[in-house]
């Protein structure tokens, strides 16, 4: 499953309520899916596609975030000297 909004988006309270009902593992999974098609679109330069995914990862971290639970956009690197 993965999530994506229109802009604007009619759906987008019913589409929130469900993510909202999700356990915060099943959250993590959807996020890490809905990135993964996103990563996919962008690759594929279908820009409108991509920006679909891109608000739905934002809107799921920002429910992340009203649990209390930090999703990253990228990992953490290294710095090398």
């Amino acid at each position: 499953m993965i999530v994506k909004f229109d802009e604007p988006d009619p759906k987008r309270a019913e589409k929130e309520a469900e993510i909202k009902k999700l356990d915060d593992r099943s959250l993590r999974k959807l996020y890490n899916e809905t990135r993964a098609a996103a990563k996919a679109a962008r690759r594929a330069l279908n820009m409108e596609e991509l920006y679909r995914l891109v608000r739905g990862t934002k809107t799921i971290q920002r429910i992340a975030g009203e649990r209390g639970i930090i999703i990253r956009s990228v990992l953490p690197r290294t710095v090398r000297s």
